[in-house]
């Protein structure tokens, strides 16, 4: 690689880190458009199977979000370091890992339809910013 695409690229250090920073500005701003512009209490469910549901707070979301973004950094920096095939491995796992979440805001009881939406976006958002910016300079199999 010459030292003219490292510059244009950046390091896989400097895209993962803005990923994790776009992916907690955009889902703040996906919380801060259902709640303030559409009018939608963000609800999540209090558990698997349970019909109760608790408030949403931005900072819950703010916090998870960066806490799930790195910690599916740190895998991928691990899995980098075991095998040849990390960003195949990773992807798999990562793409696992947005379809099971989806599992609760789709099928959770008492959700509304706005809610429940807004849920997969928060959900989806992580997935498509995440996934491809790693996989962008991941060793690949």
């Amino acid at each position: 690689m010459s030292a003219s695409s490292t510059t244009r690229t950046g390091s896989p250090t400097r895209t993962r880190a803005l990923a994790v920073v776009g992916v907690v500005l955009l889902d703040a701003l996906i919380w801060i458009a259902a709640s303030n512009v559409f009018d939608i209490e963000l609800r999540v469910p209090d558990g698997p199977g349970s019909t109760s549901t608790s408030e949403l707070a931005l900072p819950v979301v703010i916090i998870s979000v960066a806490v799930v973004s790195l910690a599916g950094w740190g895998l991928l920096a691990l899995l980098e370091r075991l095998t040849a095939r990390a960003r195949t491995v990773w992807t798999a796992i990562a793409s696992a890992v947005v379809v099971l979440s989806l599992f609760a805001p789709l099928f959770s009881e008492n959700l509304t339809a706005g809610n429940r939406t807004t849920l997969v976006c928060l959900h989806l958002a992580v997935g498509a910013v995440l996934i491809p910016a790693c996989r962008k300079d991941a060793r690949r199999a």
